[in-house]
């Protein structure tokens, strides 16, 4: 354990003292990417990680916010995909194109709820700043979102369900009238 300890506390001193800018930068990077992966992981928030450089700071954070949205947005994009290939495989038709279209809009309110939750800023050599964001959604919203989700699925089983009946309806009427 003791050993385990002083190898941490080495590793720390090593990547407090990284000699260049970009092995800084590269640590920045490692450790908000780990940060992301946790979110991801362990406490299963939806995260997004993104980087922007600019001379003017707010430039650097909208850089920032907006490439942390579109790689947010990637994570549930494929979440989504995931779903939408499910539910093609158990319905198939027209009716999976609704679906995928559901999914679309669901993505786009997600991101309505997204806000950067973790922020780290340096400037560089030149001059500018370079801005690390986290990007997060809120676990409520998430939950009401697969909640719509789930009852965007039962309305679509609805839907095959009446086409069904519609169909077996015109089918016993064409058998009665060709009897």
């Amino acid at each position: 354990m003791k050993k385990l300890i002083a190898a941490l506390a080495v590793a720390a001193f090593l990547v407090g003292c990284a000699s260049t800018p970009q092995e800084k930068a590269a640590n920045i990077l490692v450790e908000m990417q780990m940060k992301k992966t946790n979110l991801i992981k362990k406490d299963h928030i939806p995260a997004g990680l993104g980087i922007g450089i600019s001379k003017d700071e707010q430039i650097a954070l909208d850089k920032a916010d907006q490439n942390a949205r579109v790689d947010l947005a990637k994570e549930i994009d494929v979440q989504m995909k995931a779903l939408t290939k499910n539910f093609k495989e158990e319905v198939g038709g027209d009716i999976a194109e609704h679906f995928q279209s559901a999914s679309k809009t669901i993505v786009n309110t997600h991101l309505n709820g997204a806000t950067l939750t973790d922020v780290k800023i340096e400037t560089t050599e030149e001059g500018q700043f370079k801005i690390y964001g986290i990007m997060t959604l809120n676990v409520d919203l998430v939950s009401e979102y697969l909640k719509s989700l789930q009852d965007t699925e039962a309305a679509n089983e609805a839907m095959k369900n009446k086409i069904r009946a519609a169909a077996d309806k015109a089918y016993a009427e064409i058998d009665a009238e060709t009897k």
